[in-house]
């Protein structure tokens, strides 16, 4: 049997194969993108809804691939990561259109969940004998979290409303509060708000000892949210929009 190549063995950031994955996201995005804005308002809503059943459908099974005991991690395999959430919740905008998981989609995912394409976790390459599935799980969940939260900006007009921002906030407060607590009691590590040691992974890492940690993680994010308000500037919003107005 041939040997598999250390770049689909093995997962690095900033490789090669992170280049391309990214540089695939980014073309992907731009052609559909601009495909589906060229169609009609009845075609669009097929697409929303195809791409969502499947997002979450996939989202499902790769919640479920984590919990299979060969699998199984408990620092890793709950579903407790604002991108795991954001995993079944992303989609579940395109199914709604509700207003308020467009809010969730948008902010979440551009705030929060674009860092795993900035710097993401070393782990098993897109051949590993074992866990393959692993690699295109965490690619493809993450690639359609951060698509939908494009899509809901470039194709249906959404530009963010101050009641947006402070939905978003207060969920964020109370997710992050709430796993906080979790973490305090188990001694886990989600969201990076636990006490776990920092291997130098994640952005979270670089902010220094727990508890401080969370101090940082709480206002960089907050002001992540903030700096997305910046899209209300982009043209084109009122002319496009039609997202569902409701909360």
């Amino acid at each position: 049997m041939a040997e598999i190549p250390g770049w689909a063995d093995r997962f690095v950031p900033f490789s090669a194969t992170h280049g391309i994955v990214t540089l695939a996201f980014v073309v992907g995005t731009i052609a559909l993108c601009r495909s589906v804005a060229e169609l009609r308002v009845s075609p669009r809503r097929t697409f929303e809804l195809f791409a969502g059943m499947w997002g979450f459908g996939f989202a499902v099974l790769y919640a479920a691939w984590w919990l299979f005991p060969k699998n199984f991690d408990v620092n890793r395999s709950l579903p407790l990561h604002v991108c795991d959430v954001m995993s079944f919740l992303s989609p579940f905008s395109l199914l709604s259109g509700r207003r308020k998981y467009t809010t969730f989609a948008v902010f979440f995912g551009f705030a929060f969940c674009t860092q795993a394409f900035v710097r993401p976790l070393a782990g098993p390459g897109p051949l590993h004998i074992a866990k393959w599935a692993q690699f295109w799980g965490f690619w493809i969940t993450h690639a359609i979290v951060v698509f939908v939260a494009v899509y809901w900006v470039w194709v249906r007009g959404y530009r963010p409303r101050w009641s947006d921002f402070r939905l978003a906030s207060v969920v964020a407060w109370v997710y992050v509060g709430a796993v906080f607590v979790f973490d305090a009691a188990t001694g886990l590590n989600y969201v990076y708000v636990g006490r776990g040691t920092p291997t130098g992974e994640t952005f979270a890492d670089d902010l220094g000892p727990w508890p401080l940690r969370v101090v940082w993680i709480a206002l960089i994010g907050q002001t992540a949210l903030l700096a997305l308000m910046l899209l209300r500037l982009l043209p084109g919003g009122e002319r496009r929009a039609s997202v569902d107005s409701r909360a």
